[in-house]
């Protein structure tokens, strides 16, 4: 400071002071000058002390040729906005106001000049150089992909090597550091827990923005009427050999042609206002209008310097910045930013580079039924629904066929209708919200469940009630056993149906469906995280009314099981489907049972569940139809007109067959060889006595069949004459032959012998069979028995 006194004393006094490059002489003679009125030009300043807010007050006659960390923060918010990162971390040096200043006004460049969310900023001292690892671990935490680094050298190589310990570093990861230019810090591991080559692996592909000691364009004309490449040629040959590399020298040139030019610039000014040439060296005139007037000179500076456009704004030089990149050991040029028009560049190398991803992307992916899928289940759908229709119409169109009236046409029908709201089930089960909206999503909750839950009630629910009439029939056959007609068979489906409305509107009272999205397991991958997601019907009571539904339809599925074994040797025309209503009965069971459980255990697995999920719907609904109505079909073929009656082995084959078989099991065991061969004997009797059993069992029911037909004829001649009692007796012949072999009303001859009194006495035969109402009470419904 004593020489700037004695230099400002002197005659004649300065008019522009030229330096320094280091910031602890600069801050204080910048300070000074500006109470002499001295123009000061720096070409090594970079401190960003001299580009605060108030550097304008404290620092007004201060100029700096060399960029400073305005270009370089501007340079890296063009880097990072080029490559679309939207978030980012940060590191500084706090200790250090060289890099905390500009650190600062970067971050609020970043957010709020560009948009870039600054996630987290780790602050870094040498006092407190334990804290590296932690402050990475909350980076990477936070899963930060691109860091900014604003310290110094000593610490860099120190943090890199942490950085390669957490493995913060690769292809996944970018570090933008400062630009050091002296010294290769990456080869200071001295004071690191890192070989040299662990550092260079944490360093690679890093990138480094500094001020560029040239202009890239080494053809363009300079101020002095020279290219850049005959200007730098001339710089470094006039250093010689002695002289080390300097970044600086460039700047050293293109400052003194800036004082030279607002100088010339200034006295073409100050001799068109007093018409004399200015002399700086002069005291005359007013010196602190023209020391305004160079201030004013040097900022409207604008020419093509070795170092690129020279031109300032608010003391600042805005200039060019070069953009490094280490690759396999060296730094490359990848690209420069020019302040002065405010242009960025990338080299063509640089566009190839395949650049890293911000963080670590969470693709929500909606799992939805593919479309191929949905569109060939609603297809078998429809065709099963056709089939349904099909047997609805053979059904009601022959209904009064024989073999069709004595399997419970109007039963059938429920099991088509069943069968026609499963079909309806599958489609319903593949909507979604890209065929739906969501609130309509909600209604086609409601609908598939509603659908396939009576659905399964009236189809299962007519098969288990014949089932179960034809279990009761050969479990306890009676003389007096009374009818099990049909409309007990509705009631009975009609019951189960009512607890099925019950359950459900309750369901929809207490806890009715909402939309929701459930998250399934997320699938890392390398720089993205696939968070599957797919739509569901929400309840929060789900479980439980899932529970009662599950329950009563596995209580009745088991409960059909049962019945359609212990029925599973019944074979009799007045029973002509009941062995297949059997087989369904257990379609049915094996095949719910099967698809819910796989269902259950597919359920985050859309495509899977809803194929496996229609296909056992349609598989079983669709075997359960063919099982029911096929052998119907085929008999329709085979005897359109219903006339030929078609029996089978006899009525008990269940309760016989079964029980000496038995019997003659367990007594071969214990006979001898000699009583064997009088075993056999008797078993070869046996079976002559029960195919004969089986012959009258067959002319039993050919006889019934006579008798209904009389009794009907009996019924309208009712109508008609009534005063007439031989004729009455007379049609009651063909019931007296079945009901006696004895000798009383043993035919049509005994009763006319007999003469009225027996008449009177075969009519009250007749009459007391009737009472006795066996084996039918209505003679007009063929299956009232069953």
């Amino acid at each position: 400071m004593k020489a700037l006194f004695e230099l400002m004393n002197a005659d004649p006094r300065p008019f522009a002071l030229f330096g320094d490059a280091c910031t602890n002489v600069n801050e204080p003679v910048a300070m000074a000058s500006k109470y002499w009125h001295i123009l000061h030009l720096s070409y090594a300043e970079t401190h960003a002390k001299f580009a605060t807010a108030d550097s304008q007050e404290m620092y007004p006659t201060f100029f700096r040729i060399v960029p400073g960390d305005r270009n370089i923060n501007a340079a890296r918010c063009r880097l990072i906005f080029h490559f679309n990162w939207t978030r980012v971390g940060t590191v500084k040096q706090s200790d250090e106001p060289r890099f905390a200043l500009p650190h600062e006004s970067l971050t609020t460049k970043l957010e709020h000049g560009y948009g870039i969310k600054v996630v987290y900023t780790a602050g870094i001292t040498h006092d407190e150089i334990e804290n590296i690892a932690p402050e990475l671990d909350e980076l990477k935490k936070r899963d930060v992909r691109i860091f900014l680094g604003d310290f110094e050298k000593v610490l860099a190589s120190r943090i890199m090597c942490e950085v390669y310990q957490k493995g913060i570093y690769g292809d996944n990861y970018v570090w933008i550091l400062p630009g050091y230019h002296y010294g290769e810090w990456w080869k200071n591991t001295a004071s690191t827990n890192c070989t040299p080559e662990e550092l260079f692996a944490a360093i690679n592909g890093h990138f480094a923005l500094e001020f560029a000691p040239y202009s890239p364009h080494l053809q363009q004309i300079t101020v002095g009427n020279k290219t850049v490449g005959e200007v730098k040629e001339e710089l470094e040959a006039s250093c010689g050999k002695e002289c080390t590399p300097n970044v600086l020298r460039a700047y050293v040139y293109d400052g003194l042609w800036t004082l030279a030019m607002a100088v010339h610039r200034l006295s073409v000014s100050y001799q068109g206002i007093y018409g004399t040439m200015w002399d700086p060296l002069s005291n005359n005139g007013n010196w602190s209008s023209t020391h305004a007037r160079l201030l004013l000179e040097i900022n409207n500076t604008s020419f093509n310097g070795v170092t690129g456009h020279v031109r300032f704004e608010n003391n600042e030089r805005l200039g060019l910045v070069q953009i490094l990149q280490w690759c396999n050991g060296s730094y490359r040029n990848v690209g420069y930013f020019d302040g002065s028009n405010d242009a960025f560049t990338l080299s063509p190398i640089l566009e190839r580079w395949r650049a890293p991803l911000d963080a670590t992307i969470v693709v929500h992916q909606r799992q939805y039924i593919t479309y191929p899928l949905f569109i060939l289940m609603s297809l078998f759908a429809a065709v099963g629904v056709a089939l349904a229709l099909l047997f609805l119409s053979i059904n009601i169109r022959y209904r009064n066929h024989r073999f069709i009236k004595m399997s419970s046409p109007n039963m059938n029908n429920l099991i088509i209708a069943g069968s026609v709201c499963t079909y309806i089930s599958v489609v319903l089960l593949g909507f979604d919200t890209r065929i739906v909206s969501p609130q309509g999503f909600v209604a086609i909750c409601y609908a598939k469940t509603w659908i396939l839950c009576f659905g399964f009630t009236l189809a299962f629910g007519s098969m288990f009630s014949k089932t179960w009439r034809v279990h009761s029939i050969f479990t306890n056959i009676r003389m007096n056993k009374k009818a099990i007609k049909d409309y007990k068979l509705f009631l009975f489906v009609g019951l189960i149906a009512l607890l099925d409305v019950l359950t459900l509107a309750l369901w929809a009272f207490i806890s009715p469906f909402s939309f929701s999205v459930i998250q399934l397991a997320t699938i890392y991958m390398e720089n993205k995280v696939i968070a599957p997601e797919i739509e569901r019907c929400h309840s929060d009571e789900s479980v439980v009314f899932e529970a009662i539904i599950f329950g009563t339809k596995g209580l009745l599925m088991i409960l059909g099981c049962f019945l359609a074994w212990e029925t599973r040797h019944v074979n009799v025309a007045a029973l002509n489907d009941s062995k297949y209503i059997g087989m369904s009965v257990y379609n049915v069971v094996v095949m719910c049972t099967l698809g819910l459980s796989l269902a259950f255990i597919l359920q985050d697995r859309v495509d899977e569940a809803y194929a496996l999920t229609s296909f056992f719907i349609i598989f079983c609904t669709t075997l359960t139809l063919c099982l029911v109505f096929v052998p119907k079909v085929v008999e329709l073929i085979r005897n359109p007109s219903g006339s030929e009656p078609r029996y089978r082995k006899g009525l008990m084959k269940s309760v016989v067959g079964r029980k000496t078989q038995q019997f003659v099991r367990e007594v071969s065991v214990k006979v001898t060889t000699n009583e064997r061969e009088r075993l056999e004997r008797m078993e070869e009797d046996n079976q002559m006595w029960r195919r004969f059993l089986l012959e009258k069992t067959n002319q039993l029911w050919d006889l019934t069949e006579k008798l209904r037909e009389i009794e009907e004829i009996n019924a309208d001649d009712a109508k008609g004459d009534t005063a007439s009692s031989g004729s009455q007796c007379n049609q009651a012949e063909p019931r007296l032959m079945l009901l006696t072999n004895s000798g009383e009303c043993n035919g049509v001859q005994n009763i006319e012998a007999e003469g009225s009194t027996g008449k009177k006495a075969c009519l009250t035969m007749v009459r007391s069979r009737r009472e006795i109402a066996w084996p039918w009470n209505d003679p007009e419904q063929p299956t009232t028995m069953l």
